[in-house]
């Protein structure tokens, strides 16, 4: 598996949720600031009375919203579909 730097995709990513955001996806009277790094959202087959660490996991990138706080995540692979992960 490749090891992605986040300061090197940053303005593509920064791109692609500009698009999102300029198509209504989200919004925000005041803006929004992209989280300086990558989210993985663990993920599993099953649930039980333990908790789970490690597994698989879907890398992430999200912005908060400036007035509402409101934190929206987006998957890496649909804002950079060529990225290999």
């Amino acid at each position: 598996m490749a090891v992605l730097g986040f300061e090197i995709y940053k303005a593509q990513i920064q791109n692609a949720i500009e698009s999102k955001i300029a198509s209504g996806v989200i919004s925000d009277p005041a803006g929004f600031i992209l989280i300086d790094g990558f989210i993985n959202m663990p993920f599993q087959k099953e649930i039980g009375g333990a908790f789970v660490i490690g597994g698989p996991t879907v890398p992430a990138v999200a912005v908060v919203g400036k007035s509402t706080g409101l934190i929206h995540s987006f998957a890496l692979k649909i804002l950079l579909p060529h990225v290999q992960i």
